[in-house]
Order: C-alpha cells, then sequence, then structure tokens
C-alpha cells in the first residue's frame, strides 16, 4: 500500500502505514518535553497509541486560532513519532483516503509543533495545531488528516518496513452559505429472507458544503415493522459517499419495506426503499412434516385397534 493511498478510521482508529518510504530518522531531532501531568497506564500490548480528541471540529476559526491535539503512548514500549498533514477524501467505508492533493483542503492552513517527539510508555504529548486561514476562503469545510506516525525501526526476512500510526480528521469550517445536506442514494437488502437478523445498507452522499453528522439523536433511522433500529453513528465527510450498515429484526412474516429518509438544509426529505420479503419456509416444512407424522401415526393407531378387534382393514 502506498504513501498516496493507505487509510485511516475516520474517528482516528490505528492504522497501519505498509511500505511505505522510510521517514528521515529521528536521531538528529530535538525530541520535545512530553507532558507528564498526567499518567497513563500502559496496558498489554507493545503498540497502543491513542490521539484526543478523535477528530477536530473547527467552527469559524477567523484568521488564525490553535487547538491542541494530545498523543498517549500506551503500549509497554517507547515510540519515536512524527507529526504530519496529509490531504485526504471520505472513504465508503468510512476510512480517510489519503492524497498528494484532495479536493477542499485546509493541509496549507496547518502546522503542528512539535513534529517529532519520543513517548515513553504511559506518557502524553500536546501536540499544537495552529491554523492560519487565508484572505477569502470558500465557505464550508475544509479538511486535512493529522497523522503521528511510528516509523519502522527494523525490517523483516522480506525486507517489508511496516510503520504504525493514528489519524485524526481535521475539519474546518469557514464561515458563509454552508450547508450539511445529505442524500440516501441506495438501500440494499436481501429481497428473500427466511427470518431475522436482516443487514440493510445505506448508500450515504454529501451533497452540502460541509460534513454531515448522524450522531446521538441525529442518526439515520430505519423506518420499517419490525424491532425499531438506527444505524451507528457516522459522519459524511465533504463531497464523499459512505456505505453504512445495520441489522433488523423483521416480524415472522410479511412483505415489508424498510425506508430511511433524510432531511436536507432546504427543508426537502429524501427517501429510499427496499423490499424485504419474509416468508418463513423452513419452518413450514418443518410443520407439514410433523403433520404428516401425526397422520401417519394416527391410521397406524387404527390399523392396529381394528386387527386386534377382527375387523377388517379399512
Amino acid at each position: 500500500m502506498s504513501r498516496r493511498r493507505c487509510r485511516a478510521a475516520l474517528l482516528g482508529a490505528s492504522v497501519v502505514l505498509a511500505g511505505a518510504p522510510p521517514l528521515s530518522p529521528l536521531a538528529a531531532a530535538q525530541p520535545a518535553d512530553p507532558d507528564t501531568s498526567t499518567s497513563y497506564p500502559a496496558g498489554p500490548a507493545e503498540f497502543s497509541l491513542s490521539v484526543s480528541p478523535t477528530r477536530l471540529v473547527v467552527d469559524r476559526p477567523g484568521t488564525a486560532s490553535t487547538r491542541e491535539m494530545l498523543v498517549v503512548n500506551r503500549g509497554r514500549e517507547p515510540v519515536d513519532v512524527v507529526a504530519e498533514k496529509r490531504d485526504f477524501t471520505g472513504g465508503r467505508d468510512g476510512s480517510l483516503v489519503f492524497r498528494e492533493s484532495a479536493p477542499y483542503s485546509a493541509s496549507s492552513w496547518i502546522g503542528l509543533a512539535p513534529t517529532r517527539f519520543r513517548l515513553p510508555p504511559g506518557a502524553a504529548q500536546a501536540v499544537s495545531v495552529r491554523i492560519v486561514v487565508p484572505p477569502d476562503p470558500e465557505p464550508g469545510d475544509h479538511q486535512v488528516a493529522l497523522v503521528f506516525v511510528v516509523p519502522a525501526t527494523a525490517a523483516n526476512a522480506r525486507n517489508v518496513r511496516i510503520n504504525r500510526a493514528v489519524a485524526a480528521p481535521a475539519y474546518i469550517t469557514v464561515p458563509g452559505p454552508v450547508d450539511d445536506s445529505a442524500t440516501v442514494t441506495g438501500l440494499r437488502a436481501p429481497g428473500f429472507v427466511l427470518g431475522g437478523p436482516v443487514e440493510l445498507t445505506a448508500k450515504v452522499r454529501s451533497t452540502g458544503t460541509v460534513h454531515r453528522d448522524f450522531r446521538g439523536g441525529g442518526r439515520l433511522r430505519i423506518d420499517a415493522a419490525g424491532t425499531p433500529v438506527s444505524f451507528p453513528d457516522f459522519t459524511v465527510a465533504r463531497g464523499a459517499t459512505r456505505d453504512v450498515s445495520t441489522t433488523w429484526e423483521p416480524p415472522p412474516l410479511c412483505i415489508c419495506h424498510p425506508t430511511v429518509s433524510v432531511r436536507a438544509e432546504d427543508g426537502s426529505v429524501h427517501t429510499t426503499t427496499v423490499r424485504v420479503v419474509v416468508f418463513p419456509v423452513h419452518w413450514l416444512i418443518i410443520l407439514a412434516a410433523v403433520a404428516l407424522l401425526v397422520v401417519l401415526l394416527a391410521r397406524r393407531r387404527r390399523r392396529a385397534r381394528a386387527a386386534a378387534g377382527g375387523a377388517p382393514d379399512e
């Protein structure tokens, strides 16, 4: 996987950067003093790097502002960390797809300090995120990935170098006529099932100028017979399309039409429906087999009684 197109979880989960060109050595850099005001117990894993917040949302940043990210080493080994910024587009699975250049990039607006530091086990480092907005920016979201890379220190027998990292997206919203509209462009489900649970997958596309959160009370929901269900929390980045899935428990027998609706900024509602036929054929086969067995047993008993009484078989 190249550095130009690698994936990180949208909410900052760990990623592995494999086969990337080696970064410059850390030995020449002066490591920053870590923030030791709080101790973070090391876990059982050799490598466990986390970042907080898991995403950075800056609304109305003004011409210049500063935020902080906290990088924590919860692993058992000390790590050398390189702080980077990368352009990205939103992946269908919610990942960040890193690119050399991407639409709505804010990478030129961002400065990080420190960019190199060493973290002992249980230690944390505050990284300053300096945001300088250029004159007359386009209103809406501008985004960049903040990536904290632990460069590979050794190669395996096949000479494949593995860089490990965590990443967090930063969304910088420039004031103006912004729009967080999104639409559901597709809803997938099996057309025929014997019973639940049923997996439903919605395709959600951002059509506005800022990212759209479907979280908490604003979760995407399924309107259908049976057990009410919502999709997990997710975010659709500006200009991106997401595939999100959930499971739904339908009634035992129905021709159901699960529906997903999304309200746009202008008040219009976009609705997508899929048909699911729930017909428990396997239970009908079992019931038919049981009924046949009951009939055969009843007939056999009648014949036995008739033979015992000397009456002819019917």
